[in-house]
């Protein structure tokens, strides 16, 4: 029966190696883009043990960075088992070298006979770090990653096999998703209430076309909350593209208070908006939050 190595298990041991070998300066490496399957070369080998590689994956995308992983499965085709005893792998960022890593396992991990073992090989990508190490990839959409390396394996008389392995990707430089809070327009304004319409657009900054699927928000004025909903479902963006969305708003004065009357009386008026984005991308489903304070004008209709 195949086991699964979970990806927190193999990530603590590279986070760990990854810290020791650059000092905790460089990026570290955990679990979990669109690939591309064009140029990526994990054949099954012709050893005891065969590689096949069952799934690429993007996670923690933000604009700080994300990790990719390549998911491995290793299966050990003689009738008794084997051991992962170290592996080593390099990876290079648009002809930049952005890690190299050569390990060795405190404790082999064991495959059993005829069976199969899936571990996560990830890297986690923080843009600070790779822009410092390829400075031209900044300005881009995306940057393709080369992946080479090696596990090596034991039998039981101690004999070693080091089985190569080559990988490329594709993935993202994310930016983000952009909230701008535009003019309140006011139907009606008394000491006792509103009649308003709060404005937000919403704007790509990404090269890529994304789906929003929802948008859960809460909204205040003067520091008071006057409202949260949920807005922009099944929204498409394009690339670099903007929507605005209007959300009405009714206020009692007697119950936000008078300072929300006071602020929209004599504006630009404190707005904040905040909350959090459900977002489909050509990488994944992802959940980008959202937080924008602004001074705005009110405008009456």
């Amino acid at each position: 029966m195949k086991k699964t190595l979970t990806a927190a298990i193999l990530a603590a041991w590279m986070v760990l190696m990854a810290s020791s070998a650059d000092g905790g300066r460089g990026p570290g490496l955990c679990p979990g883009v669109h690939f591309r399957r064009e140029g990526s070369s994990l054949d099954r080998q012709k050893f005891d043990v065969e590689l096949s590689l069952k799934d690429k994956k993007v996670s923690d995308l933000s604009p700080q960075g994300l990790t990719l992983a390549f998911h491995v499965e290793m299966v050990n085709t003689l009738s008794t088992p084997l051991y992962l005893v170290r592996y080593d792998y390099r990876v290079v960022i648009e002809q930049a070298e952005f890690l190299d890593l050569q390990v060795g396992l405190d404790e082999p991990l064991r495959i059993e006979p005829r069976s199969g073992l899936l571990v996560a090989l990830p890297v986690k990508i923080t843009y600070e770090y790779l822009f410092r190490a390829a400075p031209g990839v900044q300005p881009k959409d995306q940057a393709s990653c080369l992946f080479t390396g090696g596990l090596t394996f034991q039998d039981e008389r101690k004999k070693e096999k080091r089985v190569p392995l080559a990988l490329t990707a594709d993935f993202p430089i994310y930016r983000g998703l952009e909230a701008r809070i535009q003019p309140i327009a006011a139907k009606d304004l008394t000491v006792g209430g509103a009649d308003l319409v709060f404005r937000v657009a919403l704007r790509n900054p990404n090269g890529f076309a994304c789906r929003i699927d929802r948008v859960t928000y809460k909204l205040s004025l003067v520091g008071v909350n006057v409202a949260e909903g949920t807005i922009a479902q099944g929204t498409g963006l394009d690339g670099r593209g903007e929507k605005t969305f209007d959300i009405p708003l009714l206020l009692d004065f007697f119950e936000t208070g008078k300072i929300v009357y006071d602020g929209l009386a004599q504006p630009p008026v404190a707005a904040r908006f905040s909350g959090e984005a459900e977002i489909g991308t050509p990488w994944g489903n992802f959940k980008i939050p959202l937080d924008k304070s602004d001074k705005v004008a009110v405008q009456k209709l």
